[in-house]
């Protein structure tokens, strides 16, 4: 093999040539761990406000889309960050579904969400007591259930933390009472 000439040094100025057999692809190990993480805690999180597994599956895939190419790279919280354009990709397709004019198709190759997502007996129970709750409330319990504290919580949501505090407090307090009151009917009292 012959070794071809340089190019004349005014030609190469300023351009950054590669290395022959280095790649160039970025690396996405922190991306995938990141996405290994968060995607089941991103969508459990959209279950317990209320939308479907196939509903939270879907607008927690769109919220990891928009982190692509390098945007995650950037985040100081994805774990927030990642909840909030995901809850917001959810309320879309809510609007979104609200006129339905094709049948939904088949699933290929027997993909769903709940194969990732399997819920327990308790945890159903929660997320029907969820549904109860009032919007504020659910927000507030939901961000705390994930591990988020209210001023995490607030600033996520553009929301004052003394009002998520509160929203939380009359929350889990409602979200205890009905848990008890199921609680008792499930044992025939």
């Amino acid at each position: 093999m012959t070794d071809l000439p340089a190019p004349p040094a005014a030609q190469t100025a300023g351009l950054a040539l590669p290395a022959i057999g280095v790649s160039r692809q970025p690396d996405h190990r922190e991306f995938n761990r990141l996405y290994r993480s968060e995607m089941g805690r991103v969508t459990v999180f959209l279950l317990n406000l209320g939308a479907s597994p196939y509903e939270a599956a879907d607008a927690a895939h769109e919220a990891f889309l928009t982190l692509l190419p390098d945007k995650w790279r950037d985040l100081e919280y994805p774990g927030a960050w990642l909840r909030t354009v995901a809850y917001r990709k959810y309320l879309a397709q809510t609007v979104q579904r609200a006129l339905p004019t094709d049948p939904v198709p088949d699933r290929p190759g027997g993909t769903c969400p709940m194969e990732l997502v399997l819920l327990t007996e308790e945890q159903n129970d929660v997320l029907e007591a969820l549904r109860l709750l009032t919007p504020a409330e659910r927000h507030a319990v939901v961000w705390k259930m994930d591990g988020f504290t209210h001023e995490e919580t607030a600033r996520a949501t553009d929301k004052d933390p003394a009002a998520v505090r509160q929203a939380y407090a009359r929350g889990r307090k409602r979200l205890i009472s009905i848990l008890v009151l199921r609680k008792g009917d499930d044992s025939g009292e």
